[in-house]
């Protein structure tokens, strides 16, 4: 399994994660500068562990078994999650600083199986 590293961002967000993803036009809370931004619309994976954390947010270890990888997703809310539980994250952004890799998601749920047998 591919473990996504600072490394990996040479490439654009779709080409690192093998994810479609979007564009759209953000502007900054500090300077008001418009910048564009590239997210994953949804990214459904499963979780590693349960989530941790860190500074108010959460961080979800996650693998994405259609792709062979593994790598980390902030959220600003808990679910139940532990080991091989599917998860959906929403508006999934992504980059690097100081040779750190972080994502970051909008939302987080726990994917529901229908009892439509």
């Amino acid at each position: 399994m591919a473990k996504i590293t600072y490394q990996s961002f040479s490439k654009n967000l779709q080409e690192v994660t093998l994810q479609k993803t979007e564009k759209t036009l953000k502007t900054s809370e500090k300077t008001g500068a418009e910048y564009t931004v590239e997210y994953i619309p949804t990214l459904q994976v499963l979780a590693i562990t349960a989530p941790e954390e860190h500074n108010g947010k959460y961080r979800y270890s996650i693998i994405d078994t259609n792709n062979d990888l593994e790598y980390t997703v902030t959220a600003p809310t808990k679910v139940d999650a532990k080991f091989g539980t599917p998860l959906v994250f929403k508006n999934v952004r992504g980059g690097f600083m100081d040779k750190t890799v972080w994502f970051a998601a909008e939302s987080v749920s726990v994917v529901t199986r229908s009892n439509n047998g």
